[in-house]
């Protein structure tokens, strides 16, 4: 229960802007403004982003109560990769019994498969839960 409370309380922070993607932004920003150059963001910026995930947040108000309003259980939304040759996922966790991917990728780049890499995902999903027994 207590990494629950803390993934929880985490996403909430980050959804205020308290995450660490957020800061490196915001460093990012301030030293451009400063006209300054510093060696650990170019190191850290260059790095490629081939696989971005984000969660889309769920359950914020009483009309999301999947339980007692499962009609209005609602896949979210997603959103493109960040590298050339990468991935966008997206994901949400609806409830006790749904979560759903978003995965996206460039069609025109020849070594991404958005189709291929969402039935990776589904397989390893199957294969957590028959891990645990459910």
């Amino acid at each position: 229960m207590k990494a629950v409370v803390s993934t929880q309380s985490t996403g909430k922070e980050s959804m205020c802007g308290l995450g660490v993607d957020r800061h490196m932004f915001c460093l990012y920003v301030v030293s451009k403004y400063l006209g300054e150059e510093s060696p650990f963001l170019q190191e850290v910026l260059s790095e490629p982003w081939r696989l971005s995930t984000s969660q889309t947040p769920y359950g914020q108000g009483t009309h999301t109560d999947v339980r007692k309003f499962p009609d209005r259980i609602s896949a979210g939304g997603g959103f493109g990769p960040v590298a050339d040759d990468g991935y966008g996922v997206s994901y949400i966790i609806a409830g006790e019994d749904n979560i759903f991917f978003h995965v996206s990728c460039k069609n025109a780049y020849p070594t991404t498969n958005s189709k291929k890499f969402a039935a990776d995902i589904k397989e390893a999903m199957s294969d957590i839960r028959k891990l645990f027994g459910v």
